[in-house]
């Protein structure tokens, strides 16, 4: 009997000498942010922490203000569950299914300046981090939606953070007396905080890549152009945006003045404070962008007549046109990744139906005079480019170039001419949805990128029926953890005499100076 307790006492006093499986040492469930504890959830290996807040909620004397420090939280905060987002208005459903993008839609609530997290381990080696910014025209969006699942990337020994950042009115329109670019503002803020924390969660502060898609990709481009951004990030990946969507001051000017005109009011803070959310996404939509003519002597109308929030040129955190910007050295050592989709166009025109309305010369010639000098001359060099092409194709392969493809050349021609290494993409596979008609539009190669195929297939699903191949999602999403890491995709780096592109589909070709005569019809043209 005595043995057996002198047993017992020394298999306790062992037993208390092993850490007990609590959050806290499982796996490390809790992290410890500058403002408090977070308590994330393990899903297979790896960590997932939600709803991180990197700035105060932006409600009551800091709604329309610059991004100020959040309090300090008592205990753990719950981080295991989505939480609010940006108000937005969820667009309505078309061909395209668009519920893994924007999910719900707005999820009400005040504490929505947050980050999100994908980490295989709080301890270890410091990994790479990569912080995506979500698109949506800088008026709709959120980053915590099924297709931005970081899972499989930090299953690939990265860190993915995504962020929320503020929305249309609210974080872009210039309005007296409110800081400007206030969405920018928050991106910063957010990486600020990334520098302070991502630490802890196993990521390392000196090698963080920011990417984005579409307004994400042109917040990307703000920042390599914003002093405020100096040390924040080592490299940048752009998917479909331009270095050249930013608003001059002036423009900007005209769209807050013909609100203050629709909606009777004065143009300050106070006046649109008096709105609550969901009174400004209702005014939001009684502006459009044909009530607003952008083209200025200086600067053309960069969303071509389509949408009117953007960045704001301030002098400030955004001191010129990013692409001027870079090429004045702004983008440093930093190296870039960016590309564009074959297709692009294709997303806004087909559900216009404009396409098929243009079956005529003459209808496509007025279409084209809104994007270029000389017509005619055009019109001659893309059909001579696409002679299989119907007419309303060919003005969507005209679009995509004056939007996505000319201006990622001339980013990349800026670039290239920087310290930092360029690497340039085209993303040419087609999607089966809608019979096929939309090709490799606008937003498709997300699917692949976050490797969210699943979610994407189906007879409304980004991909369409015939879903997309695996092997293809898994060798983009491993080029984009390779630049993470190294700095270099896997494929020659850019240069403004041979412009090496890499050509994206079922099967990968380095093409020299592709779309040459197409690019070289643009010269000259804002």
């Amino acid at each position: 009997m005595q043995r057996l307790s002198t047993l017992l006492l020394l298999m306790g006093l062992l037993l208390a000498r092993i850490p007990s499986a609590t959050a806290q040492d499982d796996g490390g469930l809790v992290a410890t942010t500058e403002k408090g504890q977070v308590q994330g959830q393990r899903v297979g290996n790896v960590l997932i922490f939600k709803s991180i807040p990197y700035a105060a909620p932006p409600v009551g004397a800091l709604r329309f203000a610059a991004p100020a420090p959040h309090q300090p939280w008592p205990g753990v905060r719950d981080a295991t569950q989505r939480g609010p987002t940006a108000p937005f208005n969820r667009p309505p459903e078309g061909a395209i299914d668009g519920q893994p993008i924007f999910g719900s839609g707005w999820v009400k609530g005040d504490d929505y300046l947050t980050t999100n997290i994908w980490t295989p381990a709080l301890t270890g080696p410091a990994r790479p981090v990569l912080v995506f910014i979500h698109g949506g025209a800088f008026v709709l969006g959120t980053s915590d939606v099924p297709l931005y699942d970081g899972t499989t990337f930090a299953q690939k020994g990265v860190v993915l953070v995504s962020l929320n950042y503020r929305l249309g009115i609210e974080g872009f329109l210039k309005i007296k007396g409110v800081p400007s670019n206030l969405g920018i503002r928050d991106q910063l803020a957010a990486l600020r905080w990334v520098q302070a924390n991502i630490g802890r969660f196993g990521g390392d502060p000196a090698n963080v890549t920011i990417f984005g898609e579409s307004a994400g990709a042109m917040s990307v481009a703000t920042l390599m152009g914003s002093p405020a951004a100096k040390g924040l990030f080592r490299r940048a990946i752009m998917m479909s945006g331009s270095g050249q969507a930013v608003l001059s001051g002036k423009q900007a000017d005209l769209i807050a003045a013909k609100y203050a005109s629709v909606l009777k009011i004065k143009n300050t803070a106070e006046a649109y404070r008096r709105f609550t959310p969901e009174q400004l996404l209702a005014a939001q939509q009684k502006v459009t962008p044909k009530m607003v003519k952008l083209n200025t002597d200086e600067y053309a109308d960069p969303g071509s007549g389509t949408v009117l929030y953007f960045p704001v040129i301030d002098g400030d955190i955004v001191p010129a046109m990013p692409m001027t910007s870079v090429q004045q050295g702004a983008s440093g050592a930093s190296d870039l990744l960016l590309g564009y989709n074959s297709d692009e166009a294709n997303y806004f025109l087909i559900p216009s139906g404009l396409l098929k309305k243009i079956k005529s010369n003459f209808v496509l010639f007025l279409a084209v005079k809104r994007l270029h000098p000389a017509p005619a001359a055009l019109i001659t060099v893309y059909k001579q480019a696409y002679p299989t092409k119907s007419l309303g194709e060919l003005l969507s392969a005209m679009v995509t170039a004056y939007q996505f493809q000319v201006p990622s050349v001339q980013l990349a021609d800026a670039h290239a001419r920087q310290p930092g290494r360029t690497y340039m993409y085209e993303f040419a596979w087609p999607s089966s949805v809608a019979g096929g008609t939309y090709g490799a539009y606008h937003g498709l190669g997300l699917p692949f990128v976050f490797n969210q195929r699943a979610l994407a297939t189906g007879p409304r699903g980004m991909l369409g029926p015939g879903g997309g191949p695996a092997e293809l999602a898994e060798k983009m999403q491993d080029a984009w953890v390779e630049f993470a890491k190294t700095g270099s995709p896997g494929w020659a780096p850019y240069t403004t005499a041979e412009r090496q592109t890499m050509l994206i589909n079922t099967t990968w070709q380095l093409q020299t100076n592709p779309h040459a005569k197409e690019i070289r019809a643009w010269e000259g043209v804002r």
